[in-house]
C-alpha cells in the first residue's frame, strides 16, 4: 500500500461534510439525525456478509473489511448478533470501511488503474491500533456519522438552559445510531464538553480545573 498524507481533523470534517451535503444527507436539529450509511456505500460498493474470523488473531477480532479489487465491503457474519445488539458498532464499522475507500483508494489518481490483489484488504478490528491509516478511517467514520455542525448545535442548545447529563448524551447517541463511547470521544475531540474517564461532564476544561481547585 502507498504512503498516505496527513489529514487534520478540520480537513476531515470538510471532506465528510461535502459528502453529506452533496448527497442531501446533512442532518439538522429539526431533521432526522441518523446518517444512512448504507445509502452512501451502495453508490459504489456492495455490502456482503461473510465469515471473517479467519482474519482475527488472539488480540483482535475483525469486524469488517474492504476488498478494493472487487469493490466490496465485507461484514463479519459471525458478529451479526453483536451488530444487532449494538447498531452503533455496525454503523461505525461500515463507515470506517467507507473511509478507507474514500481516503485510501479513490483519492489516488487514476485509481481505476490501480492493481489490487486478492490479498489486499483493509480490516476493521474491535480494538484500536496505532496505525495512521486506521486512525484516518476512524476519524472519517466519526466525522461522517456525527457531523460537527449537528453535535455543536445540540450541545450548545443544552448548555443554554440546563446542566448536561449522560441521559442527554444517550438520547443523542440513539438519534445518531452510534455508540456512547464514540459519541463521548467525538464531543471531547470537538471540545464542546470535557467528559472525564470517570464519567463526569464539565462544560469545558476550565470548569473542571475550577472544581478541582475547590478541593
Amino acid at each position: 500500500m502507498a504512503f498516505y498524507r496527513y489529514i487534520t481533523q478540520v480537513e476531515m470534517d470538510r471532506i465528510t461534510s461535502a459528502i453529506l451535503i452533496n448527497n442531501n444527507l446533512m442532518p439538522t436539529i429539526n431533521k432526522t439525525f441518523r446518517i444512512d450509511i448504507d445509502y452512501l456505500i451502495e453508490f459504489e460498493l456492495d455490502i456482503v456478509w461473510k465469515d471473517l474470523d479467519y482474519l482475527s488473531d488472539d488480540d483482535n477480532e475483525v469486524l469488517a473489511a474492504i476488498h478494493p479489487k472487487s469493490k466490496v465491503i465485507l461484514m463479519n457474519e459471525t458478529k451479526k448478533s453483536l451488530f444487532e445488539e449494538k447498531i452503533g458498532t455496525m454503523n461505525f464499522s461500515k463507515a470506517h470501511e467507507l473511509g478507507h475507500w474514500v481516503l485510501h483508494v479513490t483519492e489516488e489518481k487514476d485509481y481505476e488503474q490501480l492493481i489490487f490483489t486478492d490479498n489486499d484488504r483493509f480490516y476493521c478490528r474491535n480494538r484500536f491500533r496505532n496505525n495512521p491509516i486506521e486512525i484516518q478511517a476512524n476519524m472519517f467514520a466519526a466525522s461522517l456519522l456525527m457531523p460537527e455542525i449537528v453535535i455543536e448545535e445540540y450541545i450548545n442548545n443544552l448548555k443554554s438552559y440546563k446542566r448536561i447529563s449522560f441521559g442527554d448524551l444517550y438520547n443523542l447517541k440513539d438519534k445518531l445510531e452510534v455508540s456512547i463511547s464514540a459519541l463521548v470521544r467525538r464531543i471531547n475531540d470537538l471540545r464542546l464538553l470535557h467528559i472525564t474517564t470517570g464519567g463526569t461532564i464539565y462544560h469545558n476544561i476550565d470548569e473542571m480545573s475550577g472544581q478541582l481547585k475547590l478541593f
